[in-house]
């Protein structure tokens, strides 16, 4: 076995050890489907650059304004617009989504992409990334929880992990460290490693002041490791108060004495 494959086979085990150590700490997770396959890709669109509440919301508004994806894609843009309008670059968003909706209908014959369970997991990423506005991370999420498909979509919090704990390079994007993880995972384990890795990075692993010293990967993070060995030493007390000191001279020039000579007569 050369160095390079000793390295890359250190490393997952050391992936191994980290989703055992989440599962403990967060629960197991197995997948199942989280509905159909062009649901789930508008409301990944929907989250990009946006927070989940956001995301949630306009996704329940035009829903609820437009039951049937048709009527979405007929739609006026405005109409579109004014729904999603909580997400943030509504205007660009309703467009793109109606641009897909239409392609989608013009090449298959209908609004559906279950048939993307039946690809080969790449042609189906291919198939899903040739459409504008739709990227590696928007094509792996929807995949992965609509259909199961062995996708690691990588967010924001997952990277910041991914880097500390040293399974890619410090100048690793999206794409690139989610072939990476995809390399060192088992197919089975990518879910639950996602979904797990997603809740630590928010609950322990945030961009500032991250909880190092109660986190399970500690001992397997060198970030952690280096933060702890640089923290200030835990005071049991608070430091003393300081007292300011009396200037004797200071009352002197206000007529007190500096001996006490009892009262006048």
């Amino acid at each position: 076995m050369t160095r390079s494959q000793s390295r890359t086979e250190a490393k997952r085990a050391k992936v191994l050890r980290i989703l055992r150590r989440l599962e403990r700490a967060h629960g197991k997770r197995t997948w199942r489907s989280s509905g159909p396959c062009l649901d789930e890709l508008v409301y990944a669109m929907l989250s990009q650059n946006t927070n989940l509440s956001n995301a949630d919301s306009g996704y329940r508004q035009l829903r609820r304004r437009f039951p049937a994806w048709t009527q979405v894609m007929n739609a006026d843009v405005g109409d579109v617009q004014r729904q999603i309008a909580v997400c943030g670059l509504a205007r660009m968003r309703a467009r793109r989504l109606q641009a897909i909706l239409r392609e989608i209908k013009q090449t298959r014959g209908r609004l559906d992409l279950q048939f993307l369970a039946e690809m080969d997991p790449q042609a189906a990423y291919a198939y899903l990334t040739r459409f504008h506005g739709i990227g590696p991370k928007t094509a792996a999420y929807t995949l992965l929880f609509a259909l199961g498909v062995p996708m690691f979509p990588v967010e924001n919090g997952i990277l910041r992990m991914t880097k500390r704990l040293r399974l890619v390079r410090q100048k690793a994007r999206d794409e690139e460290t989610s072939r990476t993880i995809e390399h060192l995972s088992r197919p089975a384990h990518r879910y639950a490693l996602h979904v797990l890795m997603f809740a630590h990075a928010k609950k322990m692993c945030r961009p500032r002041n991250p909880k190092c010293g109660e986190c399970t990967l500690v001992d397997l993070c060198p970030h952690g490791q280096r933060r702890l060995r640089h923290a200030p030493p835990a005071r049991d007390e608070p430091p003393p108060r300081k007292i300011r000191p009396i200037i004797l001279s200071r009352l002197i020039s206000d007529g007190i004495s500096k001996v006490a000579t009892g009262d006048e007569e």
